[in-house]
């Protein structure tokens, strides 16, 4: 967490106006959020790119950590380190060696599911056939696993045929490689029923980046967004990016607030002073949060 700015001295005045207990569940919660270390989960095949979409989203290079053994294979566990503030990565092995394999690497899934806050499922965009990625991730919604929680993405978008007409100077596809891009990405939406749009990106030519930053900011639980924005390469911390994160932090203070204070408002009176304070909070939130992210 970054140093406590003065900005924020109107946090502790405003919430004066509570009961002590309740002030300090407030503070409590929102210093949790805060302080929260995301961890984002990565799933596709290997050579599909996701290692080098890492290490182009974030401001600095994701440093392997340790490997989570299970069965014959094991996951990968990295860290995004920023100020204090760390994100993990936990890289699973690629899928579609062979349907006994995934099945592994399904039940590795399932195991490690309850600290993830997201998957990112990253398929090829010139991939003709996501059969193993289909069948994988069908697995996982049968065992139990959650749509929200996935959030694809076509990678090697300058790939993509006809190739050879991808725009280098301009660092985009070709208005053919554009319709046959749109075509993928909505292929993919219809098969896998992706609840988050999906979005295809190039690495290599700089290609959607910001658009996939903040799709996956919006994808992200709240409490997340934040946090993980904060690890943002600035190139990718836009000011769209920054707006999404800041709002959803914004949302998450307001529920803690309600939360705490919903058995004292008993009276007219109460109600409309809680309603002031909160006003009041939410507004020197949302000054300050450039200050805690």
């Amino acid at each position: 967490m970054n140093n406590q700015s003065p900005a924020q001295a109107p946090l502790p005045q405003l919430l004066s106006g509570l009961p002590a207990e309740v002030a300090a569940i407030i503070s409590l919660k929102l210093s949790s959020i805060i302080k929260y270390e995301p961890v984002i989960g990565l799933m596709g095949k290997t050579g599909a790119g996701k290692s080098s979409l890492c290490n182009t989203l974030f401001r600095t290079p994701p440093a392997k950590v340790d490997a989570v053994r299970g069965c014959t294979r094991h996951i990968q566990r990295y860290q995004v380190c920023h100020d204090s503030r760390i994100l993990h990565l936990l890289d699973f092995p690629g899928i579609g060696e062979t349907p006994e394999l995934d099945r592994v690497y399904c039940r590795l899934y399932l195991k490690e599911s309850h600290e993830l806050d997201l998957v990112v499922w990253v398929l090829k965009a010139d991939d003709r056939a996501w059969k193993d990625d289909l069948r994988c991730y069908h697995e996982l919604l049968s065992a139990g696993a959650k749509p929200e929680r996935f959030l694809f993405v076509l990678s090697q978008a300058d790939k993509i045929e006809p190739c050879r007409e991808w725009d280098l100077p301009g660092h985009r596809p070709s208005p053919q490689q554009a319709i046959h891009l749109i075509a993928r990405a909505e292929l993919a939406a219809t098969l896998f029923a992706a609840v988050h749009p999906v979005i295809a990106v190039s690495v290599a030519e700089h290609y959607n980046l910001e658009q996939w930053a903040e799709a996956l900011l919006r994808a992200l639980p709240v409490r997340s967004s934040s946090p993980v924005s904060s690890h943002l390469h600035p190139d990718l911390r836009t000011e769209s990016a920054v707006r999404i994160a800041r709002e959803q932090f914004v949302s998450v203070a307001a529920d803690i607030f309600d939360d705490a204070t919903v058995v004292l408002q008993r009276s007219e009176t109460l109600i409309q002073h809680f309603h002031y304070l909160r006003r009041q909070f939410l507004s020197v939130i949302r000054a300050v949060w450039r200050f805690l992210f």
